[in-house]
């Protein structure tokens, strides 16, 4: 037989007994012998149920911690996602400013450029204006500076424009500013500036104006012959063939003709008489149909004042 101390608890003894083989294993509570195997088992049945019920308690705890996790997972990730939408509307609206602050300062460059624009054509518009004006008076003042010339060359003695040699103004009406003219509207356009054709009644006078005015006449091509050049002065044989008589009545006595002149050709009656440009000054006037367009030489007396 086994034993165990006795013991007291609560008033109760508690003794353990064996016995021998084929014997059934008891354990003393109190006054009475309880079996062993079925209190075992029962201690075991309730070891398991408070096991299943920790278990349990446990599972429910995790799946509730479990749960809040998840919620607390799905709510970081929206606030996230919402932080992110904030973040990208921010993004958004600052695009939308700048595109539209842009926008702006491309209309004020635009209109810049535009009043630039206007502002450099009202300049081009006044610097035309000033360049024709500067033209012009460039003009006036080359007009004055020849006026001035030809007042001080002339001693204030012959109009602007001509020139005085010797005893006589003269005034060569050259091309292209003065058209030719014939024979007859040359002397009425030298009678109109209070003059006549030139008359040339001296040798002095013959050298002054060959090479004063026809010498410089360098343009008249000397292959060129009687339709094309020369200069008219006042001589002329219409009234008597052969018969050469200045504008002034005076009946030319000699003169300073071009071999061979004057004669008339067969196809063309010569009664005009006009000078060009030859190497020779004694040999320099040639006779020629009146109704030809030539330039001409006007002669008048010079101003007594100055």
């Amino acid at each position: 037989m086994i034993s165990n101390e006795e013991g007291s608890r609560d008033g109760k003894q508690f003794q353990h007994s064996t016995r021998s083989e084929g014997s059934v294993s008891t354990i003393r509570v109190g006054s009475r012998n309880l079996p062993l195997y079925p209190l075992v088992i029962v201690c075991l049945g309730l070891l398991n149920t408070i096991l299943l019920l920790i278990s349990i308690v446990i599972g429910i705890y995790c799946g509730k911690v479990s749960e809040e996790s998840t919620h607390h997972q799905v709510g970081l990730t929206e606030q996230s996602l919402l932080v992110e939408v904030n973040q990208l509307l921010i993004i958004k609206n600052e695009a939308l400013m700048a595109q539209k602050t842009a926008e702006q300062k491309l209309q004020q460059a635009l209109r810049r450029h535009q009043q630039l624009k206007l502002q450099l054509e009202q300049n081009k518009t006044v610097s035309d204006r000033f360049e024709r004006q500067l033209e012009t008076l460039r003009v006036e003042k080359a007009t004055l500076e020849s006026k001035s010339s030809d007042l001080l060359e002339n001693c204030g003695r012959c109009p602007p424009g001509w020139l005085l040699l010797n005893t006589s103004c003269y005034f060569h009406a050259k091309k292209p500013s003065n058209p030719p003219m014939t024979w007859r509207s040359s002397r009425t356009d030298c009678i109109s500036r209070g003059a006549d054709l030139a008359v040339i009644d001296t040798w002095e006078e013959q050298v002054n104006i060959f090479e004063h005015l026809v010498k410089q006449e360098s343009r008249w091509s000397r292959s060129s012959w009687k339709s094309s050049v020369g200069i008219w002065i006042g001589l002329t044989d219409i009234q008597t063939e052969g018969t050469w008589v200045w504008v002034n009545n005076v009946i030319l006595d000699g003169g300073y003709w071009m071999q061979g002149e004057p004669n008339n050709d067969q196809a063309d009656i010569e009664d005009c008489a006009a000078l060009r440009n030859k190497e020779n000054t004694m040999r320099t006037w040639f006779g020629v149909n009146c109704q030809v367009r030539k330039e001409w030489l006007c002669e008048m007396a010079p101003s007594n004042s100055g």
